[in-house]
């Protein structure tokens, strides 16, 4: 099984107007999109979003090709599932303390 690390990080910030706004100016990272809830910022390549929440949690994301072997396999080493978002994109707490996201990209015509 093969998890690819996508160039997309999701954090969540306690105070997040202050919290948009230090990232912003004083971090440099550009708005990609923003909402009440959630900015999307883009700095050397990688996408990181900005999530309004007490939680505290950061988020990875890995590509797979087979999401079902990859839910299967991680689930078997004590991982859980936390969010299905679709069939092809989950999210997933692993035991020691760490989330993350994992996505199939859509089978593609041949």
């Amino acid at each position: 099984m093969k998890f690819e690390f996508s160039p997309h990080i999701a954090f969540q910030v306690k105070n997040y107007k202050q919290a948009k706004e230090f990232y912003e100016k004083i971090i440099g990272m550009e708005v990609v999109s923003a909402s009440d809830e959630e900015t999307h910022f883009k700095k050397g390549g990688i996408n990181f979003y900005a999530e309004n929440s007490d939680k505290g949690h950061t988020f990875f994301e890995f590509k797979v090709d087979d999401i079902a072997g990859a839910k299967k396999l991680l689930e078997e080493e004590g991982c859980r599932i936390t969010q299905v978002y679709s069939e092809r994109s989950i999210m997933i707490a692993d035991p020691y303390g760490m989330c993350f996201h994992i996505w199939q990209e859509a089978d593609k015509q041949q």
